[in-house]
């Protein structure tokens, strides 16, 4: 089964919270929902409990996005430790809270080759993930693909990455590898490529994907900001839709737009009405 549902609290929720955001989901027939802890983890242990508890009985499935302030290929000591600090602590409260998964930049080549930024981030993920297997912490890790060609984490760079690290795997962001010149996306074939690929790579990964989806507009460097759907069809959600529906994927899309769970029932519409 596909989960549809928004990049944070819906913007039409009536409440600010979290909770509330988990049962405005619920209300308007959406079944996931991400935890933006994108400027900082300040949900507190009892929260995470009541929001894991709540979002148990709607049938919310949640995610979290990790801070913005990372950057797992610096060789400054204390942007590195603000890093792990960050994604430790975004997957610890993510846990509590009853999330599958934590979501995160990479970080950026700086002065890197592409083979040092990998290098360094596969050595500062791998601490990391040490760190939550001594507090016996269960949750996946999502690098998600970026959108600027400035940074790290493209999909190959992610996918070689799980392949390297525990509990780390590629949060597939369209948007982005569109933006950023990995993969034009056009149509279906393109869509086909990209699950194709993970599949080689990461057998069993489409049946339990992580994915953001927005159309998106961009320049020679990358991406600039994000669309709501039916604007300028970059990439394209039908094709998408069509994809997930006639391949027997599942997993999560966390819809990205300036009209975010307008446009997930959107997707969730016409993918029902593919599948038929």
């Amino acid at each position: 089964m596909i989960r549809f549902g928004p990049a944070g609290i819906p913007l039409e929720c009536p409440g600010s919270g979290t909770l509330d955001g988990i049962k405005y989901c619920a209300e308007i027939k959406l079944s996931a929902m991400e935890m933006e802890f994108v400027h900082g983890v300040r949900m507190k242990d009892d929260s995470a409990a009541q929001v894991n508890k709540t979002a148990k009985e709607l049938g919310i499935s949640l995610s979290s996005h990790a801070p913005y302030y990372i950057n797992l290929c610096t060789d400054d000591p204390t942007k590195l430790a603000n890093t792990k600090r960050h994604i430790f602590e975004a997957g610890r409260v993510t846990a509590l809270a009853g999330g599958s998964i934590t979501v995160f930049h990479p970080g950026f080549y700086q002065k890197l080759s592409q083979k040092e930024a990998f290098d360094e981030a596969k050595k500062n993920l791998k601490s990391i993930v040490e760190d939550l297997k001594q507090h016996n912490i269960k949750i996946r890790l999502g690098a998600e693909t970026v959108g600027k060609k400035s940074a790290f984490g493209g999909l190959l760079e992610n996918i070689a990455l799980s392949q390297s690290v525990e509990m780390v795997e590629p949060a597939i962001d369209f948007a982005h590898l569109h933006a950023r010149g990995d993969f034009r996306i056009k149509g279906e074939d393109d869509y086909k490529k990209i699950f194709d690929l993970l599949e080689r790579e990461l057998p069993g990964y489409p049946q339990k994907f992580h994915c953001h989806f927005s159309e998106i507009n961009y320049s020679d460097k990358g991406e600039l900001n994000h669309f709501v759907l039916g604007t300028n069809n970059e990439p394209p959600f039908r094709p998408f839709m069509k994809v997930l529906a006639e391949n027997g994927y599942s997993g999560t899309v966390i819809c990205e737009t300036p009209k975010m769970e307008k446009d997930a029932l959107t997707m969730k519409a016409e993918y029902a009405r593919v599948k038929g």
